[in-house]
């Protein structure tokens, strides 16, 4: 069963008027979540729950599916090289194996070169491009001055929440790298006390009102 497009794996739910993070869905159509504020994993209705991460912030992380995927190509990969190199001949082998003479070759002459004539890079030496990090309006300047940030937005307070502190705006950033709760403790150190905080990594998620909690996203 596909998974609900306002409840993918990775992202931020409300549930009684509680914060939980997306880690599933059973195949009766529940949801399955973590708590957290204590951790504890429930499986509840779709219809119990409220979507806390607006739908066009950046993409959610690989889904189950899509990690084992990746894993079951990496392995027809390496099988397919193991079989490729068991297979081979060993007096072709060593037949491919080129004949060094004992006689040293005279080194062949080349063209002075000018010493102020600049080397030619290499097409290898030109760094990889990335992409500009994507920034939604409203988000306050100091996101622009963090490192290894994919994309950022601000994700509206619940005006529920009993505890002041979580009816606040909050700052989301996906980042490229990193520890979750390592980067939801600087951006608490940056966002001061007008916004709260929620830190996005490839392996986990974790929220300042949690204490920046990180919780892994990756099976």
């Amino acid at each position: 069963m596909p998974a609900p497009q306002d409840f993918a794996v990775g992202s931020i739910v409300s549930y009684l008027g509680n914060r939980a993070n997306v880690t599933g869905h059973a195949a009766d159509g529940s949801v399955e979540i973590r708590m957290l504020s204590t951790g504890s994993e429930l499986s509840v209705p779709p219809d119990r729950l409220s979507s806390l991460t607006p739908p066009a912030a950046a993409g959610p992380p690989l889904s189950r599916a899509g990690l084992f995927a990746g894993a079951g190509l990496v392995a027809i990969i390496a099988l397919a090289f193991l079989l490729g190199s068991g297979g081979s001949d060993p007096d072709e082998s060593a037949s491919a194996i080129p004949h060094v003479s004992a006689v040293p070759v005279a080194p062949e002459s080349h063209p002075a070169v000018s010493p102020s004539t600049p080397a030619t890079p290499q097409a290898n030496d030109t760094p990889t491009p990335r992409a500009a990090p994507s920034y939604s309006a409203g988000v306050p300047p100091w996101v622009k001055r963090v490192q290894d940030v994919e994309a950022a937005y601000i994700l509206p307070g619940n005006p529920d929440e009993e505890d002041p502190a979580d009816r606040r705006d909050s700052v989301v950033i996906k980042y490229t790298s990193g520890d979750a709760g390592h980067r939801c403790t600087a951006m608490r150190a940056l966002a001061g006390t007008e916004h709260g905080v929620i830190a996005y990594t490839p392996t986990g998620v974790a929220v300042d009102s949690n204490g920046c909690l990180s919780v892994k996203l990756n099976p």
